[in-house]
């Protein structure tokens, strides 16, 4: 069997986050897209909700001003763990850590001057009540900033993976997986939309796209990003349908594609929204 199909990530095991924490190549281009554009007056209270292993919060801390308290909600123990260390290493006081969900805000309404969610929109499994419960908790005229990645993301790896399909006479409900897996991002519009919907006013869009390139599909698939980022949720498309079959052709055709074009590269398009409570 192919070495990243028998990859199993223990994601309680502390060696693993360490591991997760080393991906900064996925999070970074969006942390920085945050930082580029949030505002940076004046505040005593910040919320970074999905704060993991403390990026970007803890930079974000460092670059308001000092009487800022500032807080990191998720419910990821071992990942916590990670940013609390981090937490002391750089010796900062003024950043409280909470295992908790987005959902349920141990927060009084109207305290946050400013709250900042980095690649998490598309990882809350109750959007709507994320939102409202952030709402609640953001003072008037204040900010939820948030980056996301868009629809079309990895768009000529999903193009040979349906191809893939086709060429293994995988049954409808392969490409049924695949359409929602796909569409299950958000569009800038329909992301706008829902932050309106739950009582936002857009105030900033920003809107921006990296690559990654690679050697050949080989090295993609094999890339630590894929392994634990993405891997598992292509798999389940084929509902453990000839896996080892189907990875053996899509790695045979995305190194066709690779050797015919010099390299495999996908596109990874990004949005900035700076959302205020009116």
């Amino acid at each position: 069997m192919k070495t990243y199909l028998e990859k199993v990530f223990d994601w309680n095991d502390y060696k693993t986050v360490n591991q997760y924490d080393e991906l900064s190549l996925w999070s970074a281009p969006f942390g920085l897209l945050l930082l580029e554009n949030i505002p940076l007056h004046k505040i005593s209270s910040y919320l970074d909700v999905g704060t993991g292993t403390g990026f970007p919060l803890i930079d974000i801390k460092q670059r308001l001003n000092k009487e800022c308290k500032a807080y990191g909600v998720d419910p990821w123990k071992t990942a916590l763990r990670r940013a609390e260390e981090k937490i002391d290493a750089l010796n900062l006081s003024d950043i409280e850590l909470i295992e908790g969900i987005a959902e349920k805000l141990d927060f009084e309404n109207d305290y946050f001057d400013l709250i900042t969610s980095n690649l998490g929109i598309n990882n809350f499994e109750n959007q709507n009540i994320v939102l409202q419960e952030c709402y609640r908790v953001l003072k008037p005229s204040s900010s939820f900033c948030i980056t996301t990645n868009l629809a079309g993301h990895f768009s000529k790896f999903y193009e040979i993976f349906e191809i893939t399909l086709r060429e293994n006479n995988l049954n409808n409900e392969s490409f049924e997986n695949l359409k929602n897996h796909i569409e299950h991002r958000g569009t800038a519009e329909t992301t706008k939309d829902l932050f309106i919907r739950n009582g936002f006013k857009i105030k900033k869009e920003v809107k921006r796209e990296f690559t990654l390139r690679y050697f050949n599909g080989t090295t993609f698939l094999n890339n630590s990003i894929i392994l634990s980022g993405f891997l598992p949720a292509w798999r389940s498309i084929l509902n453990n349908n000839n896996v080892e079959t189907f990875f053996d052709k899509l790695e045979y055709n995305l190194n066709e594609h690779s050797e015919r074009y010099g390299e495999f590269k996908v596109n990874v398009p990004m949005l900035y929204l700076e959302c205020c409570k009116e």
